[in-house]
């Protein structure tokens, strides 16, 4: 093993710039992939307590066709808060200073 090490030191010295090169490349990525998964528990959290802190709803569902009485059903379900049921559409709205017409919902 002697002899080995030998090698490999003197493999070094010589290759210094291109190892130095490798080990910079290996931290630049292992640094990417810290601030990734950062970013991405931060945004999480910070969407979660939003959601909490102005009461916004975990679960839309839209139906085509559902009777009314089936919100006394939907908020018998251990866990929800509210439940609000409503009639929507789309329009095509002429806004002054528009050039175009908008979509409304």
């Amino acid at each position: 093993m002697r002899t080995l090490d030998r090698k490999l030191l003197r493999d070094l010295r010589r290759l210094w710039a291109q190892a130095l090169a490798i080990a910079l490349v290996l931290a630049a990525g292992v640094m990417q992939l810290v601030i990734f998964v950062g970013t991405g528990a931060s945004l999480e959290e910070t969407r979660a307590a939003w959601y909490e802190r102005n009461r916004f709803a975990q679960v839309f569902a839209s139906a085509t066709r559902a009777p009314e009485e089936l919100s006394a059903a939907i908020s018998a379900v251990p866990g929800v808060a509210a439940v609000e049921t409503r009639v929507t559409g789309r329009a095509v709205l002429d806004i002054e200073g528009l050039r175009e017409p908008a979509a409304g919902r």
